[in-house]
């Protein structure tokens, strides 16, 4: 069967968090024999090339004073001007809910849905008009959608009855990274989400009380756009990355005091999926199928000690590793996640 993607993020497997699991999507419906296009239609022109599969196009040019007035409307309604159609007989999917604009107007129309603002602009402390106007597309969205997919329970009870939840998918690599028995903590992520700052401020602050407990104990920080931390014993800035497996190689622990935001996180799949260990909150493990086997969960209060032990305790996180990339393997690698979404989708026929 056909499949039919809008997107706003580029598909790639170094690309950014959603351009990575959405590459992992595509492939694993394509392995399944299914026939799958994306149309990536995000303003900047990308920095790699596009899949064979996927062609990106920005939307047309519009009119500053006509996007204000819709927005008031009917907000993040962009897309609907872009004129995409899926290919006949496809199934037109919203990749992301800002990209649904454009599929909304097809019969079995389907949105992806990654995280809630409903849930996270509360939990930042934040409330902006931004927050608003998303939270009523969310609500509109729900209310057109022919059919509603999300990456995590807590998600989807907070979404329609008829939603399905579906591991978020992501390409394992063959190998894991070797262990690394030395206390090397790691955070790696988007400088630009507010909550990947937030979680960042809470690392630094208990990073002190961590190196006293735990002598020799390292902190890699990395990531694009990374903001001015100043130096900090034992922080080491690693910055800009080429690949993910760069940083992980060469940590003992992915640590991650991830604020109660919603969805999966994507650094707490792929540390998993190299075999490395990772401490978090319930949060950040949320979406992990399996029960987030191979993490260190717990309440961000408690971050700080649980990060500590789990440095000074080299045969306990190997045990987290073994167990963080069995579960990838079985849940969210690509061919076991797309036998999930295609289940969603309505999908049959494909060879497995």
């Amino acid at each position: 069967m056909k499949v039919s993607i809008a997107a706003h993020h580029l598909p790639h497997p170094e690309g950014t968090a959603t351009g990575r699991t959405l590459h992992a999507a595509a492939e694993g419906l394509l392995a399944l024999g299914h026939e799958v296009d994306v149309w990536s239609w995000g303003a900047d022109p990308p920095h790699r090339e596009a899949p064979p599969w996927c062609r990106w196009e920005p939307l047309p040019h519009q009119r500053w004073i006509s996007m204000k007035v819709r927005a008031l409307v009917a907000p993040r309604r962009d897309p609907a001007v872009s004129g995409w159609h899926p290919a006949p007989g496809a199934i037109p999917v919203a990749d992301d809910p800002v990209s649904f604009a454009a599929v909304e107007p097809f019969e079995g129309a389907v949105l992806t849905q990654h995280y809630l603002t409903r849930l996270d602009a509360p939990a930042l402390g934040r409330w902006a008009l931004r927050d608003l106007q998303d939270r009523r597309a969310e609500r509109r969205n729900f209310r057109r959608a022919d059919r509603l997919v999300a990456y995590s329970e807590r998600v989807a009870a907070h979404m329609p009855p008829s939603t399905t939840v579906i591991p978020l998918p992501y390409r394992a690599p063959s190998e894991p990274v070797a262990f690394v028995e030395e206390p090397v903590a790691a955070m790696l992520a988007d400088w630009r989400w507010p909550p990947n700052l937030a979680a960042l401020d809470h690392l630094l602050t208990s990073w002190p009380d961590v190196c006293s407990q735990v002598p020799h104990a390292r902190l890699l920080v990395a990531g694009r756009h990374l903001p001015a931390i100043g130096q900090m014993e034992g922080v080491e800035i690693v910055g800009e990355y080429d690949t993910v497996s760069d940083v992980l190689a060469r940590s003992a622990v992915l640590a991650f005091p991830c604020p109660p935001t919603s969805g999966p996180k994507v650094k707490v799949i792929e540390a998993l999926a190299f075999g490395v260990a990772v401490v978090t909150t319930d949060a950040g493990s949320e979406g992990i199928f399996g029960s987030g086997a191979g993490c260190s969960t717990g309440a961000l209060s408690t971050f700080g000690p649980r990060l500590a032990r789990a440095l000074a305790d080299p045969v306990g996180r190997s045990a987290l590793a073994t167990a963080a990339r069995a579960t990838i393997l079985e849940y969210h690698d690509v061919l076991p996640a797309a036998r999930h979404r295609a289940a969603a989708l309505g999908l049959g026929g494909a060879r497995d």
